[in-house]
């Protein structure tokens, strides 16, 4: 409050305002829910909203509904409070029903096999169904006692207290799992040879449930070879179901035994070295294959080449490498001695003037080329007797083995009469003594000569002629031409044959000095080769006859040589120079050109001196 003065002043007064008046509520209507699936409890359910009121304000409202609600009805209280803790209640009524069907799960199909000795199965155990339902259930199912062969389908059932009822099925197999049993007694495991394999045996089965099949299957396992392997033999019985039987039989087949030879065998031989047997075609058989024989030779040398000893095997081989061998033993020897290629002629009858060589002759071997060959002649000829004589000709061949023969060729020689004549020089009757062998060609001067022709005032001392002892005027007569014939004959035997000489000599009573001095010679002093026989050659005349010889030199005007002779041929138109040089360059046709050359004769032993001068050359 204020005063007069505006002073001011105050108080606190506490007002209490109380509320003792409860509050309304009005709960949800009850509700009828059903169980959760599987469950006998319901979840998760809608309880609504009460209706409250307050003269003061609502502070909470709650219930006491625990989650999940039991099958059968659960009264839920809601309660409310005012801000001033004053409560009201009132109850909602919840019932939950089983409206679910069981949940069940048949037992899984199952596959049981048909009791022995029959097509069906008893005592099958179905196993255990498995069913979710809130409530006491009632199981049954239609499982007959004996189930057939193949499929059965069992129905369960499943019913609640709530009478709610589920089915589900179970497919019950029953199958044949017996298979068939075979009739034959089974063959068993063998091992045998390979052309002695069994056939293979016919087996049947019996089965407890209907017919069985057997069915045949074989399988070769190859080896070490064709004849080395493995028969797997296998036969299948199979029954209506499916059901099998099988038995195997292992044959294990060999080959143990080699080939067998076919033709005879060839015996053991003994031969000559060109007489060696080809080895014969041998066959062979096998038991269980083709076989090859095949033929090697071992050769086993002897003391000699054509003497050895062939060790000729045969061997029969089959394609498993079996094999079989036989040796044949061949003796070879050489008892041969070498032949002529060609026939000797044995006896020829010939002249002592045409003997003919010694034939060169071949020999051949029939085991080697080693061939020793002697030969020997022996000349019957003897040159103190005038009668026919024989050559005889040995040829003695030997081979490696020593095996030798002789072949003989006897020549028959007539003693035959070589007659020669010559024609001796003129001879003036003082040249002195003549010796007639002078004239013989033959080394062999044994022989006896005589005068047939001639003045025997002459006189013949064996083989020296004297002529000195004639005396001109009165045995011929001089410068007049007149001359003595003399004819001698010489008597010999030379190379098998009667050697006659017959000699002529003309014996002069005029003797004449050869012109050999220096003032006899003459020399060509032009030349002119053109072939008409007049000038062609180079000549060096009047000293022809004096035995002199010559060496010409012929050089051009530069002093080059254009010719050389050692032994240039002297004589009127005998000069062997004819223009020609040895240089083919110079001139046309290998002669020299036209002019002047010039010349230097030597004449050897003749005590002249060399002869220079020119030489003139033309063509015309």
């Amino acid at each position: 409050m204020t005063d007069t003065a505006g002073n001011t002043t105050t108080c606190t007064q506490t007002v209490t305002v109380t509320d003792d008046e409860d509050p309304t509520i009005i709960c949800p209507d009850d509700i009828t829910v059903n169980a959760d699936a599987g469950l006998c409890s319901a979840s998760n359910v809608d309880l609504g909203v009460p209706v409250t009121n307050d003269n003061c304000g609502v502070a909470t409202v709650l219930n006491n509904a625990l989650e999940p609600f039991a099958l059968g009805q659960t009264i839920v209280t809601w309660t409310v409070t005012d801000n001033s803790g004053n409560t009201a209640s009132c109850e909602q009524i919840v019932t939950v029903v089983d409206g679910e069907l069981p949940e069940l799960t048949c037992p899984p199909a199952i596959t049981v096999n048909v009791d022995a000795g029959t097509c069906e199965a008893t005592n099958v155990d179905l196993g255990d169904l498995d069913v979710q339902d809130c409530t006491d259930v009632i199981i049954t199912n239609n499982a007959p006692s004996t189930y057939p062969l193949g499929d059965t389908t069992v129905t369960w059932t499943v019913t609640d207290l709530a009478g709610n009822s589920e089915t589900c099925d179970q497919i019950v197999t029953v199958i044949d799992n017996i298979p068939p049993t075979f009739v034959e007694a089974l063959p068993t495991d063998t091992t045998v040879e390979c052309d002695n394999v069994p056939t293979e045996e016919t087996l049947t089965a019996t089965d407890n449930c209907g017919d069985a099949v057997v069915t045949f299957e074989e399988v070769r396992i190859d080896g070490s070879c064709v004849s080395n392997y493995i028969l797997e033999r296998t036969w299948t019985a199979t029954d209506e179901a499916g059901s099998t039987t099988v038995h195997t039989q292992t044959i294990t087949v060999q080959d143990t035994t080699p080939p067998v030879f076919v033709e005879r065998l060839p015996d053991d031989v003994t031969v000559e070295c060109d007489a060696i047997p080809t080895p014969e075609t041998i066959t062979a058989t096998d038991n269980c294959n083709t076989a090859t024989v095949t033929t090697q030779d071992v050769i086993i040398d002897g003391p000699c080449v054509g003497t050895y000893t062939i060790e000729r095997t045969y061997t029969a081989t089959d394609e498993c490498n079996l094999s079989i061998a036989y040796t044949q033993t061949i003796n070879v020897v050489d008892t041969t001695a070498p032949t002529p290629v060609e026939a000797i002629e044995e006896n020829i009858t010939v002249s002592c003037t045409d003997i003919p060589e010694a034939p060169e002759v071949e020999f051949q071997d029939n085991c080697s080329t080693d061939i020793v060959v002697v030969f020997n002649e022996v000349n019957g000829f003897d040159d103190t007797v005038y009668e026919d004589y024989q050559i005889v000709r040995t040829w003695t061949v030997r081979d490696a083995c020593n095996n030798e023969a002789t072949y003989t060729q006897t020549l028959n020689v007539m003693l035959d009469e070589i007659i020669t004549q010559v024609n001796g020089p003129d001879r003036c009757y003082d040249d002195g003594i003549i010796d007639l062998d002078e004239f013989l060609t033959s080394e062999n001067k044994e022989g006896t000569w005589e005068m047939l022709e001639g003045d025997p005032v002459a006189e013949l001392n064996g083989n020296l002629f004297n002529p000195t002892t004639l005396e001109p005027t009165v045995d011929f007569l001089p410068n007049n031409g007149d001359s003595i014939d003399y004819i001698f004959r010489y008597t010999g035997l030379d190379n098998g044959c009667i050697n006659i000489t017959e000699v002529t000599i003309r014996i002069n009573p005029d003797c004449v000095v050869l012109p050999c001095g220096d003032s006899d010679i003459e020399i060509s002093k032009a030349l002119t080769p053109n072939g008409d026989g007049f000038n062609d050659t180079f000549d060096i005349m009047g000293i022809d006859l004096c035995g002199f010889t010559a060496n010409v030199k012929i050089f051009n005007r530069w002093g080059a040589l254009v010719y050389e002779s050692d032994n240039y041929t002297l004589g009127e138109g005998q000069g062997s120079w004819q223009g020609n040089s040895h240089k083919s360059s110079v001139g046309s046709a290998g002669k020299v050109p036209n002019g002047t050359y010039y010349y230097i004769i030597n004449l050897e032993n003749s005590g002249l001196p060399p002869y220079t001068g020119p030489i003139y050359i033309g063509t015309k």
